[in-house]
């Protein structure tokens, strides 16, 4: 990963924590909660790569908006998720379309959860042309 990659993850978890903050209620804080207990997650100091994967898995079957998501996680980030789990989460491409979750959420405002639009891909087709003749 590179120095501007690993710039661009801070901005990003910087961003999440900024918008944790305007975002608090306590009904947010009891659907959080039950997402981490559904997830397994004790502490989310100690999330595993299993622990993302499970709570990507959830939020994507609960069909949770782009801000939920973005509150969810911001409020793991306030609460000390380690910072290679917060990497692993926002390079993920839980949808398979091509673009990360952080890609999705802080640039193209879609949900991460759904495949968008695949960007179309240059196909090249060679034509071979022979000028044959023949003879018998």
């Amino acid at each position: 990963m590179s120095e501007s990659d690993n710039l661009d993850l801070e901005l990003q978890a910087e961003q999440l924590a900024q918008f944790a903050r305007e975002q608090w209620s306590e009904e947010k804080i009891e659907f959080f909660n039950d997402i981490w207990q559904e997830a397994g997650v004790k502490d989310v100091r100690k999330m595993t790569i299993q622990d993302a994967r499970r709570t990507l898995a959830i939020l994507s079957n609960s069909e949770a908006s782009i801000q939920f998501v973005k509150a969810f996680y911001a409020q793991a980030i306030t609460n000390g998720m380690p910072s290679h789990i917060l990497n692993f989460i926002l390079q993920s491409d839980t949808d398979g379309d091509g673009r990360t979750l952080a890609q999705e959420i802080f640039v193209d405002g879609t949900n991460p959860f759904r495949a968008d639009q695949p960007v179309p891909q240059q196909q090249y087709y060679l034509e071979n042309s022979y000028d044959l003749d023949l003879e018998l």
